[in-house]
């Protein structure tokens, strides 16, 4: 039980790390050049940095590989819903009360919504490059794991 716990915790770290910044940048629509940059680098950037400020947290050390997978499976799941409501002063209609049966139709379709509403909102370089960013980071966890265990055992009599 409290492994799903520190999963699901993993899974609204990811989502806010990404969503966070990207629904304040969606909502500041700074100049086109800017706006696009800051989706495409600035906020993949923030979520490495939350997932590296993360690993060296001693609570954290159990779960290597899991941090980023489970934030990485945040972005993708809570994506569609944070896109909605990244379009709301743009105009997005998702979250209205006449929309809400089809939005929750999409939602529950989530990794193919949130690629194609990413496509649309401008967030779609972002969504790939944070994507990369954590799979590179679960291998890293993964080989430094693999690595300190091999140690461990050859320093056993």
């Amino acid at each position: 039980m409290e492994r799903a716990k520190q999963y699901a915790l993993h899974v609204l770290i990811g989502a806010a790390a990404y969503w966070v910044p990207d629904i304040l940048i969606q909502w500041l629509r700074p100049a086109h050049g800017v706006w696009i940059a800051l989706l495409t680098f600035f906020v993949p950037a923030v979520v490495g940095i939350i997932w590296f400020l993360l690993s060296r947290m001693p609570s954290y050390s159990r779960f290597r590989v899991g941090l980023p997978l489970f934030m990485l499976l945040g972005i993708w799941m809570l994506g569609p819903l944070a896109i909605a409501i990244g379009t709301i002063p743009a105009g997005g209609t998702f979250l209205e009360t006449e929309q809400l049966g089809g939005f929750f139709m999409m939602w529950a379709m989530f990794p193919i919504s949130t690629f194609i509403m990413s496509t649309y909102s401008g967030s779609l370089g972002g969504v790939g490059l944070a994507t990369v960013v954590l799979l590179v980071a679960a291998t890293f966890s993964f080989v430094r794991g693999k690595a300190s265990n091999s140690r461990m055992e050859a320093d056993a009599p």
